[in-house]
Protein backbone atom coordinates (compact mmCIF):
# COMPACT_ATOMS: atom_id res chain seq x y z
CA UNK A 1 0.00 0.00 0.00
CA UNK A 2 1.33 3.59 -0.94
CA UNK A 3 1.89 6.15 1.65
CA UNK A 4 1.85 9.30 0.89
CA UNK A 5 2.75 12.54 2.76
CA UNK A 6 2.21 16.58 1.29
CA UNK A 7 3.56 19.83 3.33
CA UNK A 8 3.00 23.33 2.29
CA UNK A 9 5.53 26.38 2.85
CA UNK A 10 5.42 29.69 2.68
CA UNK A 11 8.74 30.60 3.12
CA UNK A 12 8.71 33.95 0.99
CA UNK A 13 8.80 34.56 -2.85
CA UNK A 14 12.22 34.64 -3.43
CA UNK A 15 13.01 31.75 -0.63
CA UNK A 16 10.19 29.45 -1.90
CA UNK A 17 11.77 30.25 -5.52
CA UNK A 18 15.30 29.02 -4.58
CA UNK A 19 13.97 26.12 -2.80
CA UNK A 20 11.78 24.93 -5.93
CA UNK A 21 14.92 25.34 -7.70
CA UNK A 22 17.22 23.14 -5.20
CA UNK A 23 14.46 20.41 -4.96
CA UNK A 24 13.78 19.93 -8.63
CA UNK A 25 16.66 17.93 -9.87
CA UNK A 26 16.50 15.89 -6.36
CA UNK A 27 13.16 15.11 -7.11
CA UNK A 28 13.88 14.02 -10.61
CA UNK A 29 15.54 11.12 -9.37
CA UNK A 30 13.91 8.74 -7.57
CA UNK A 31 14.74 7.61 -3.73
CA UNK A 32 14.61 4.28 -3.29
CA UNK A 33 11.21 3.28 -2.75
CA UNK A 34 10.15 6.36 -3.06
CA UNK A 35 8.83 9.45 -5.25
CA UNK A 36 8.18 13.14 -4.85
CA UNK A 37 7.40 16.38 -6.71
CA UNK A 38 7.53 20.02 -5.60
CA UNK A 39 5.12 22.74 -7.04
CA UNK A 40 4.15 26.48 -6.12
CA UNK A 41 0.93 27.50 -6.14
CA UNK A 42 0.23 31.24 -5.65
CA UNK A 43 2.52 31.87 -2.39
CA UNK A 44 2.92 28.58 -1.07
CA UNK A 45 5.40 25.99 -2.08
CA UNK A 46 4.23 22.09 -1.92
CA UNK A 47 6.29 19.23 -1.79
CA UNK A 48 4.26 15.87 -2.22
CA UNK A 49 6.26 12.56 -1.33
CA UNK A 50 4.89 8.60 -1.92
CA UNK A 51 6.22 5.81 -0.87
CA UNK A 52 5.84 1.99 -0.96
CA UNK A 53 5.37 1.73 3.12
CA UNK A 54 5.81 3.72 6.27
CA UNK A 55 9.71 3.17 6.73
CA UNK A 56 10.33 4.27 2.97
CA UNK A 57 8.21 7.40 3.35
CA UNK A 58 9.99 8.24 6.70
CA UNK A 59 13.28 8.46 5.48
CA UNK A 60 12.33 10.19 2.09
CA UNK A 61 10.35 12.85 4.37
CA UNK A 62 13.36 13.13 6.47
CA UNK A 63 15.47 13.63 3.36
CA UNK A 64 13.67 15.98 1.53
CA UNK A 65 12.63 18.70 4.60
CA UNK A 66 16.37 18.33 5.24
CA UNK A 67 16.68 19.80 1.40
CA UNK A 68 13.88 22.28 1.90
CA UNK A 69 15.66 23.29 5.05
CA UNK A 70 19.39 23.67 3.80
CA UNK A 71 18.09 25.65 0.58
CA UNK A 72 15.95 28.08 2.56
CA UNK A 73 18.90 28.44 5.14
CA UNK A 74 20.98 29.18 1.42
CA UNK A 75 18.83 31.65 0.00
CA UNK A 76 18.79 33.92 3.47
CA UNK A 77 22.28 33.73 3.47
CA UNK A 78 22.46 34.83 0.30
CA UNK A 79 19.89 37.72 0.62
CA UNK A 80 21.94 38.83 3.47
CA UNK A 81 24.48 39.17 1.65
CA UNK A 82 23.45 40.94 -1.16
CA UNK A 83 21.77 43.21 1.01
CA UNK A 84 25.18 44.07 2.63
CA UNK A 85 27.05 43.89 -0.58
CA UNK A 86 25.09 46.47 -2.24
CA UNK A 87 23.76 48.46 0.87
CA UNK A 88 20.07 47.33 0.65
CA UNK A 89 18.04 46.39 3.89
CA UNK A 90 17.17 47.90 6.86
CA UNK A 91 19.82 50.78 7.75
CA UNK A 92 22.76 50.48 10.03
CA UNK A 93 22.20 51.79 13.89
CA UNK A 94 23.19 55.38 14.06
CA UNK A 95 26.52 56.12 16.16
CA UNK A 96 24.82 56.92 19.90
CA UNK A 97 25.25 60.87 20.57
CA UNK A 98 28.15 62.20 23.31
CA UNK A 99 25.59 62.53 25.74
CA UNK A 100 23.89 58.77 25.52
CA UNK A 101 27.24 56.84 24.62
CA UNK A 102 29.03 54.62 27.29
CA UNK A 103 31.67 55.06 28.85
CA UNK A 104 34.69 53.38 27.65
CA UNK A 105 36.65 50.91 29.75
CA UNK A 106 39.76 52.51 31.32
CA UNK A 107 42.74 51.70 29.75
CA UNK A 108 45.10 48.96 31.70
CA UNK A 109 48.56 49.86 32.48
CA UNK A 110 51.05 46.82 31.54
CA UNK A 111 54.40 46.83 32.75
CA UNK A 112 57.27 47.71 30.90
CA UNK A 113 59.23 44.11 29.29
CA UNK A 114 62.23 44.19 30.36
CA UNK A 115 65.34 44.03 27.75
CA UNK A 116 66.23 40.37 27.06
CA UNK A 117 70.34 39.70 26.72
Amino acid sequence: MTQRAVFSFDLGKVKNEAVLAALKPEVARELPRARARVWQQDSLLYLEVKAEDSASLRAAVNSYLRWVKVAAEAAEAGARAYARENGVGPAPKAAATKKGAPKAPPKRKTPARKARK
